[in-house]
């Protein structure tokens, strides 16, 4: 399958390289595509680089690995219509001020033929694409209004190594998933690193316990 990721940032690298090592047609998108940076950032990932538009042209699917307040205006200049999005943006401000546009509905609202799955945005970049790393069970949410792209980009969820993956239903419950990104980051604080997730332990149903 052919993917466009959009960033060369920690999170945009490691779904490049995880593609791309499952033997994925990968194409990193950037806006200094000839730099050094993002030349280096490919070699790792075992991708090619090009502009933002020319990757999206490339994808049938898009990553987006961009800053939140950035995603918008960037994808306005790409083709991005019938495509499937994981959308793993997050506000870079999102830790000091409150969250009053979500990203995943400003950019479905902005793009409304464009097929969007949130998902990824509260792991840290080496989990995403390794849930293993934690040796122990852990929680990865998805929310989107197409029920078909969503359950496509869980099946990629799967092949990436995840097992509890929870579906929140519509792109509206996206909001709760963006809104975990200040408890995330005091975590991080907290613990001094990035190496832990939330997972979700469930009562069983009176269906379970038949």
């Amino acid at each position: 399958m052919r993917f466009a990721v959009l960033g060369t940032g920690q999170v945009g690298s490691a779904l490049a390289g995880k593609l791309s090592a499952l033997g994925h047609d990968v194409v990193l998108g950037s806006r200094d595509p000839a730099g050094d940076r993002a030349q280096a950032v490919a070699a790792r990932a075992g991708a090619r680089v090009a502009s933002y538009a020319e990757a999206a042209a490339h994808g049938e699917w898009l990553v987006n690995a961009l800053p939140g307040e950035e995603a918008v205006g960037i994808l306005s200049g790409c083709a991005v219509d019938g495509k499937i999005m994981v959308d793993i943006a997050n506000y870079n401000s999102a830790v000091d001020q409150p969250i009053l546009v979500p990203i995943g509905e400003a950019i479905q609202a902005a793009f409304p033929k464009l097929r969007l799955v949130k998902a990824l945005n509260s792991v840290s970049a080496h989990l995403m694409v390794d849930p293993d790393a934690l040796g122990r069970p852990h929680s990865v949410f998805v929310a989107s209004n197409d029920v078909s792209a969503k359950a496509d980009v869980v099946a990629i969820l799967q092949s990436f190594g995840w097992q509890d993956i929870i579906d929140l239903g519509p792109l509206a419950e996206a909001r709760a998933m963006e809104q975990l990104i200040p408890l995330w980051m005091a975590l991080e604080r907290r613990f001094g690193h990035p190496g832990f997730n939330l997972a979700v332990v469930r009562e069983n149903s009176p269906a379970d316990r038949a």
